[in-house]
């Protein structure tokens, strides 16, 4: 957690120092950065800022670093327009805390010849390019891979010489073992001074997609679009298809800065041969030779797939899913096409998913279980307080978030039963009453207010057996009554 925390913040402080920089378009020193390193990238049209993973990625994007097993080194040779040659070398060393990369390229204009202020030929003199490069990427979860890139570049010319100091940085997401998303901002920094003329770097922005896809059993189709922004360069889109015949022979094409790429590449279990063709309408074509070696032998790898084979299993055993997830994709990543891989990374997968999903049921039902027990407990203190309207309302609610709850479908009855018993007990008060009254009215012999009285009985309980037969006898006395006055 502590080394995630430490990766987002430089990285952060590479894009927040990013924006202002994009005002800075224009007259670029240093500008052999963007040559490139590597044969296949190269010939992929140098979209490969979202499908780096072998030690170019110290150029491309130092995240790339993160998917790295073995150690491995290449070593480019680039005859580029005119007589200008090119070197880069890189090697990568994979760790348990990430991987480590180290780059040197250089740029070598060969001897230019030299001239007097009167044209006089003089002794010629040579202008000379490099930059030495330390990065580090890291995996910060089983998706996102993070790296940075610190390096320092020089030029020379004849007698004058200019350094700077310029940092790296770079995201890849895997959104899954075929798809990956890739941004990297380069040459963040200082300016070349040369005498009284300082020019800044050039500060690169790539931001890429990548698509892997098997074909047949050994057969592979890797396509990548990156789109590219540079100061002191128009911005566009670059483009790149490699096809993998039995992961021996590959075959390349891209497209960028509006001109064709073109590779070829052999493979053998630890040794590889790249070439690209670059073209240009105005220089000419140039060309370019990759050679790379992995320190992972054969035997090594098959170690090392049965040890992420068995630790995924037991991971998946005690369902620690994520866990088991990180290794499967470790298997596919030495072998995309172990079967085993495959089928138990999916197994996982559904399983993370699954789990996931019950956990949130869980928790929504031990929630839901709470607010019951709330408004039950609720409910109860009104009860014992005679406030059953409330108890009611409060049982109710319980019952609304859980129909069927036995304790809160016997409280709502309980609370209703006394709730009618009160009601009844204060109508039959209140009925008592007026029917006392009424008696009282009968002994002074007031009929009519006993009549009234007793009516005012009935209207409360209709059924009172006693208020009716005294009202049928009031009715008749109250005749009577009227006979002998008349």
């Amino acid at each position: 957690m502590k080394h995630r925390f430490i990766f987002l913040i430089v990285l952060g402080s590479i894009l927040i120092a990013v924006s202002p920089a994009l005002a800075g378009v224009g007259t670029t020193g240093g500008n052999f950065l963007l040559l490139g390193g590597g044969a296949r990238p190269l010939g992929m049209g140098e979209a490969f800022v979202a499908l780096t993973d072998d030690p170019s990625a110290v150029y491309w994007n130092p995240a790339g670093l993160a998917k790295m097993v073995f150690p491995g080194l290449e070593y480019t040779y680039n005859q580029w327009f005119v007589d200008i040659k090119h070197s880069y070398f890189n090697y990568a060393f994979p760790s348990a805390n990430g991987t480590l990369g180290i780059g040197y390229s250089l740029l070598d204009s060969g001897d230019i010849p030299g001239y007097s202020a009167s044209g006089s030929p003089e002794s010629s003199f040579k202008a000379q390019a490099s930059a030495l490069s330390l990065a580090w990427g890291r995996r910060l979860n089983d998706r996102f891979s993070a790296g940075v890139c610190v390096k320092t570049i020089s030029e020379s010319l004849q007698n004058s010489s200019a350094t700077a100091i310029a940092m790296d940085g770079g995201l890849i997401f895997e959104a899954n073992p075929r798809l990956s998303f890739g941004a990297a901002v380069q040459n963040l920094g200082g300016a070349l001074k040369f005498v009284a003329a300082e020019t800044p770097l050039p500060l690169t922005y790539r931001l890429g997609v990548a698509f892997r896809n098997r074909l047949f059993i050994e057969d592979a189709l890797n396509l990548a679009a990156d789109y590219v922004s540079s100061s002191g360069a128009a911005a566009g889109f670059n483009l790149g298809l490699e096809y993998i015949f039995r992961d021996l022979f590959s075959v390349r094409l891209g497209a960028a800065k509006g001109g064709l790429r073109a590779g070829v590449g052999l493979r053998s279990s630890s040794f590889g041969l790249d070439y690209a063709y670059l073209a240009n309408n105005d220089l000419g074509a140039a060309h370019q030779l990759s050679m790379s070696y992995s320190f992972g032998s054969p035997d090594r790898k098959k170690a090392l797939l049965l040890e992420y084979l068995t630790a995924g299993k037991t991971y998946y055993e005690k369902s620690r899913f994520a866990d088991a997830v990180v290794y499967f994709r470790k298997v596919l990543a030495l072998d995309p096409n172990n079967a085993d891989g495959k089928a138990l990374l999916t197994k996982a997968n559904r399983a993370l998913e699954t789990g996931t999903v019950e956990k949130l049921e869980a928790e929504i039902k031990i929630e839901k279980e709470s607010e019951v027990t709330a408004h039950l407990e609720a409910g109860k203190k009104y009860l014992v307080e005679k406030q059953y309207l409330e108890a009611i309302t409060e049982f109710n609610k319980a019952l609304k978030l859980s129909s069927s709850h036995p304790e809160a479908v016997k409280m709502v009855r309980e609370a209703q039963a006394a709730l009618e018993a009160e009601v009844t007990e204060k109508v039959a008060d209140e009925a008592r009453e007026h029917l006392g009254l009424a008696l009282k009215y009968i002994t002074t012999q007031q009929y009519s207010e006993a009549l009234t009285e007793v009516q005012e009985t009935l209207k409360i309980d209709p059924g009172n057996v006693q208020a009716l037969k005294l009202y049928r006898k009031l009715q008749k006395i109250n005749q009577l009554e009227k006979t002998k006055e008349q």
